[in-house]
């Protein structure tokens, strides 16, 4: 099996785990506190990947408490970002938060570059921005399809909808942003899986005292349900990020975002297949709109990024 076999199928791997997660919590936090979830899956993640970072790269570990405002800043976005995305998942349907969030990235990006942020990226053709604005289009569409009442689910009236699209919103610009402090992490030495355990402290914190203080307090769950909700949630989130570094490793920037574009349809059939979620065809219209601007704006940016002479930025 040659390499871009065997990266197709790690890329497909995270796409299909990261959509499972989205349905897999979008389902389950209409029984269990989402904030004791995230306190037992991510403080058993914050104590495995903290313990491996300080046994085997205490260097790393030493670089990123050298720079606290940097560090204070990660688990700030993180703990937003985290909180965001659950309460996103929760309130609308799980394939409108997963393309609203993933589509406002890029969104996120340009809009950082245009205010000076280093980090930020400008379009670097006009195919790649006729693409975003097609992605834009697709946010707006779906925007309204979950306002309206014309989705698959919505945990409420039309201010819940609201509430929903405004998480699914601030899950990909703080997101957006989580990526670029650690960028800025990287930088001073601090590799990905030091920096992947570190910035969730303060979420663990958080999370566990409002679990504490009953805030989002669902019925009472078995001991042995609980154990095994968190397991899975623990097989949803370490491997997925496993899988795409893999694929990252094997093939092009192109396929990866051709693959990942492929998500929401995922999550979608998914949906179905829980039987949570209502078949809701509008969705699928708004989901169509974001996979072609997705492919397009993949497209052109990979050609801009391969022969940078013919790039014509808007």
């Amino acid at each position: 099996m040659n390499r871009a076999v065997i990266g197709i199928l790690w890329g497909l791997g995270f796409v299909v785990l990261e959509s499972v997660q989205f349905v897999f919590f979008g389902g389950i936090f209409q029984r269990m506190n989402s904030f004791l979830f995230g306190f037992l899956v991510l403080g058993i993640t914050t104590i495995a990947f903290v313990g491996w970072g300080f046994a085997t790269r205490p260097a790393q570990m030493r670089s990123a408490f050298a720079n606290p405002r940097l560090l204070i800043a990660i688990n700030v976005t993180a703990t937003l970002a985290w909180a965001a995305f659950l309460s996103s998942v929760q309130l609308i349907e799980p394939a409108i938060a997963y393309t609203i969030g993933a589509g406002i990235m890029p969104i996120t990006t340009y809009i950082a570059y245009r205010c000076g942020v280093p980090e930020g990226e400008a379009m670097r053709s006009r195919t790649e921005a006729v693409g975003n604005m097609l992605v834009f289009a697709g946010i707006l569409v779906l925007c309204f399809i979950t306002v309206s009442g014309g989705s698959g689910f919505v945990r409420g009236g039309s201010w819940i909808a609201a509430a929903g699209l405004f998480f699914a919103v601030a899950d990909g610009v703080l997101f957006t942003w989580l990526l670029i402090y650690c960028q800025r992490m990287d930088r001073v030495g601090v590799g990905p899986g030091a920096v992947f355990g570190l910035r969730f402290p303060l979420y663990v914190i958080v999370a566990g005292g409002m679990a504490a203080m009953g805030i989002g307090e669902k019925d009472t769950l078995p001991a042995l349900e609980t154990l095994v909700i968190v397991a899975i949630g623990l097989v949803l989130i370490i491997p997925p990020l496993y899988a795409l570094q893999r694929a990252v490793a094997l093939v092009s920037t192109l396929t990866i975002s051709t693959l990942t574009a492929l998500g929401p349809f995922v999550i979608f059939g998914l949906q179905m297949i829980e039987g949570r979620v209502e078949y809701a065809p509008a969705t699928l219209v708004g989901l169509f709109i974001y996979f072609i601007g997705a492919l397009v704006a993949a497209f052109g940016a990979v050609q801009a990024s391969a022969n940078p002479a013919s790039a014509t930025p808007p």
